[in-house]
């Protein structure tokens, strides 16, 4: 695994600081959680960050107040800043960005928008969330395992756990029900990437597969179980 990037969090409230520490956390993105801009400038003398987020519900002068001091601050001004916002309309983001921000994203949070945002200001490879989750997957083609087990999932792909991973490029016909589901699912995959058993174990042996042609309903289906498994036990309420 890649080590996570810093990210300089600045939240005025404990519930939203913990809400945007353990979502970070969780899509593997080291947090450095503050209460004000000028604490956080302190900190980024000393650490370096990828990226700041912002939580933008306050009055709008305090909020225009903040984003000046971070756009002209030497220490932070060069950073992405992301902010979060409950109830913006288009026009109200649009003036956030001109005031200097990269990106604005709205309450209640999409993960997937998240990701997507934050691996693009941070240059990420990756290009959609994933949790760790376990359930059996059936392959239709005739291989070694008929049964394997998937140890975690996006809606991009599966990695599944098995002994001896197929090669690369190899087409497999996929057959699984989603944990808390009931409908089953069949999907088209390619083997992207492998990890053989060997004595020094330092991934799952198994192989990673992409999905091709995935269907907007499934797309959406995994989207929202990833996003479930990632922060459905978190809540965010706002408090200016």
């Amino acid at each position: 695994m890649p080590e996570k990037k810093n990210v300089l969090v600045i939240c005025h409230t404990s519930a939203g600081q913990m809400y945007m520490g353990v979502l970070l956390n969780r899509i593997w993105y080291k947090p450095v959680l503050v209460k004000t801009a000028e604490e956080g400038i302190l900190y980024a003398k000393n650490t370096p960050f990828s990226l700041i987020m912002l939580d933008g519900d306050m009055p709008e002068q305090d909020r225009k107040a903040v984003l000046s001091l971070l756009r002209n601050d030497l220490a932070v001004r060069h950073l992405p800043l992301v902010v979060f916002v409950t109830g913006e309309n288009a026009k109200s983001c649009e003036a956030l960005v001109a005031q200097g921000c990269s990106a604005v994203i709205t309450k209640p949070i999409d993960v997937a928008l998240v990701y997507a945002v934050l691996g693009r200001l941070c240059n990420q490879p990756r290009q959609t969330p994933r949790t760790q989750t376990r359930f059996r997957v059936e392959i239709e083609e005739q291989t070694p395992e008929r049964f394997l087990t998937c140890i975690n999932l996006s809606e991009g792909g599966i990695y599944l756990r098995a002994h001896s991973p197929l090669p690369e490029r190899t087409l497999l016909h996929l057959k699984f029900t989603l944990p808390r589901d009931t409908e089953e699912i069949e999907v088209i995959g390619e083997v992207v990437r492998t990890e053989p058993l060997s004595a020094e174990l330092l991934a799952e042996p198994g192989m990673g597969i992409s999905f091709v042609k995935l269907s907007e309903e499934t797309r959406i289906r995994f989207r929202n179980f990833v996003q479930w498994e990632l922060i459905g036990d978190l809540e965010w309420e706002a408090t200016i």
